[in-house]
Order: C-alpha cells, then sequence, then structure tokens
C-alpha cells in the first residue's frame, strides 16, 4: 500500500485545487493519504518531521482545515508531493531539510526540479531546448532603465511573483519606468527584478500546457481582455484549445528535459516558439480545463505519474 503525503500551505479552510482533487483520488485508490503542513518541517534528532493529518474520508472543499494534527517523520513514506513552498523566508532551510531524505522516498517534483525550473532564471540557460525572450535581471533599476530607455518594449515582474502581481510593461518613453523599477528593485530590499523583451505573439494568447511525467495530457489558451497580463486571476479570457503539429512537436521535445530533471507535474506557458515561464508547485490548469468542458485530468496525470 502506498504512503504518499501532499504538503500544502496551511488554510482556514480546505480549497478547491490540485491537492484536494489528488489526495481524495489517492484515498479512493487505496493508498494512505495525507496533508500536511509544509511549515511545520523540523529537524528532531536527525528525523525530519511534519504535522499533519491522514486522510479517512474524502476532502470536502470549504471544511474546516484540522487544527488536531499529528508528528510524522517524513522518511515513512513513499511519496513526498510538495505543493506549496510556504512562507518565502524559510525556503532554504526547508529545502535543506528535505535534501536528507533517502532515496527511498520520492518526491513530486524533484528538489532539482523545484530549484531551477520554478526560476524564471531557468529558461535563459537552455536555448538549445526552448526559445525565451531576453531576460535581464539586477537589484539595480538604474541598469535595468539603461535597458528599457534602449528601445522597444519590457515586462518587468519579480522573478518569483504570481497570479499577474507586480508584472508591468515598460517602454523608453514612459514617465513612471523609473519609479517602477526602483520598486521592484533594491540592494536594501534584496529585491531582484527581472526584465523580459516583449514578445508580440502573446497578444494571440499564451497557452498553458500541462505536463505529466514529461507528456502534454492537456492545454488551454489564454488570451488578454484588459491589459497585457495573461493571468485569469488579472481577467484574461480562457478557451480550451489544440496544440499545433510545431508545438507538439516542441513540447515534446521540452517534454524530456523535465524527465531529465524529474520535473514531473509542470505547467508551462507557451506564446510559441517563445516559452514564458514554468510552474513546478502546483500547476494551475485542471480545474480550468474542466470548468471549459473538458476532461477531468486528475486520474490522468496520476497514471502518468506513478
Amino acid at each position: 500500500m502506498t504512503n504518499i503525503v501532499f504538503l500544502v500551505s496551511e488554510t482556514d479552510t480546505i480549497i478547491e485545487g490540485n491537492y484536494l482533487k489528488f489526495a481524495n483520488e489517492m484515498l479512493a485508490r487505496g493508498a494512505n493519504s495525507h496533508i500536511a503542513v509544509v511549515d511545520s518541517l523540523a529537524l528532531v534528532r536527525s528525523s525530519i518531521v511534519i504535522q499533519g493529518f491522514q486522510l479517512t474520508t474524502p476532502l470536502l472543499t470549504n471544511e474546516p482545515f484540522p487544527k488536531d494534527l499529528s508528528t510524522f517523520e517524513l522518511a515513512e513514506f513513499d511519496i513526498v508531493w510538495i505543493m506549496s513552498l510556504g512562507y518565502r523566508e524559510s525556503f532554504l532551510d526547508k529545502m535543506q531539510m528535505l535534501y536528507g531524505l533517502p532515496d527511498s522516498c520520492r518526491i513530486v517534483n524533484s528538489l532539482n526540479a523545484l530549484m531551477h525550473f520554478k526560476s524564471k532564471y531557468f529558461l535563459a540557460s537552455h536555448a538549445e531546448t526552448f526559445a525565451h525572450p531576453e531576460t535581464h535581471a539586477s537589484t539595480s533599476p538604474e541598469q535595468l532603465l539603461d535597458i528599457v530607455q534602449s528601445g522597444g518594449k519590457w515586462i518587468a515582474k519579480p522573478p518569483a511573483g504570481s497570479f499577474g502581481k507586480e508584472v508591468y510593461l515598460l517602454t523608453q518613453n514612459d514617465p513612471n519606468a523609473a519609479v517602477i523599477l526602483d520598486s521592484l528593485t533594491g540592494l536594501a530590499q534584496n529585491k531582484y527584478c527581472l526584465l523580459q523583451r516583449y514578445v508580440e505573439e502573446i497578444e494571440a494568447g499564451e497557452k498553458r500546457v500541462i505536463f505529466a511525467g514529461g507528456e502534454v495530457v492537456g492545454q488551454y489558451i489564454r488570451t488578454p481582455t484588459k491589459d497585457h497580463r495573461t493571468n485569469i486571476m488579472q481577467g484574461a479570457a480562457a478557451t480550451l484549445c489544440e496544440l499545433t503539429d510545431e508545438e507538439s512537436t516542441y513540447c515534446d521535445k521540452i517534454g524530456q528535459l523535465m524527465k531529465s530533471y524529474d520535473a514531473e507535474f509542470v505547467g508551462m506557458d507557451l506564446a510559441y516558439p517563445w516559452v514564458i515561464e514554468f510552474n513546478v508547485i502546483t500547476p494551475g490548469g485542471i480545474d480550468t480545463i474542466s470548468q471549459l468542458g473538458g476532461p477531468d485530468l486528475t486520474k490522468n496525470v496520476l497514471d502518468k505519474i506513478l
């Protein structure tokens, strides 16, 4: 019998999303399915422990998140599935503790995948596999402003941002460019800003492609409606779509790179041929595809991974 634990952020109630779907499906398959709070990771007498609870009945959306948690040794689990990195300030501590798990404890996605595919810097290091927008990163607003003022359109954003927050379209004539870059950077705040050249292809829409086990299992397209951002949380329109033959071949190649990093469940944002970013924590898309009238990918994703 499989012992699996999903590492999540603690919330007041159980929220609809990937961990609810996967944990319930694993319970239905007869596994010992557990939920644990990622920020409760601790080291006790050389053992890595965490606080959580075992599922005895399926999780329900909006039911209270249990407060009476038990302590488990992570090495007891066959599979540890990281679905949240928790508080950013303790990220390095948690990663270093997780690196201490024995090889018998499988981590989804691998720590190597979390360290690299999660990073937007990773895109700049594999030009032989995929195209990516020209990218710069710095803590110096002056350095980045010089790049913006050299001409063209640029996207400024935090390297670890999400949901389209603090994502700005800048041009050399933008009177607010300096103050925006100043707010996103600063050595005193230890804040890096990522600057990417704007790609016109994104105006036709950005496809969220979902991979499981290195294979494409689903996709949909997000089209900006209010501004330059293609995030659904920022008002972009989502519709079901197919991949072109060229996109499918491209994704097959990228899927092989994912497998080499043990990146087993990944969301990729694609404005062909440009790869905009990857999401390896808890990729959005399963709920969206289902809500748009497509299939529920939960079982398919688990079959590909497990």
